[in-house]
């Protein structure tokens, strides 16, 4: 599954995947020391994924400032599927 981070015109946040997520995004955190955010799904029995890259610097100041993030999914018959998930902010924001 290839996963993008990417900021709206508007400010708002979006992460991408070209396939479905495992099950519906919970949450998402945002860890600021590490500049790397987790996936955080609502069924229990899937394991929860950390993205495996930095936020780059660029991007930073919209995901602080973001309550809520919009996960998109693409499916391959189905059109895609796009919903908001709460955006948390762990750690010193400042």
């Amino acid at each position: 599954m290839n996963v993008e981070l990417m900021v709206l015109k508007d400010g708002g946040v979006i992460l991408a995947a070209n396939e479905p997520f495992p099950h519906v995004v919970k949450r998402v955190e945002f860890y600021n020391e590490q500049r790397m955010m987790m996936v955080v799904y609502k069924a229990q029995d899937v394991d929860d994924d950390l993205m495996h890259y930095e936020v780059p610097d660029a991007m930073v100041d919209s995901v602080t400032k973001s309550p809520n993030i919009i996960i998109y999914s693409m499916f391959p018959d189905h059109p895609p599927v796009g919903y908001k998930a709460p955006l948390v902010k762990v750690g010193e924001l400042y």
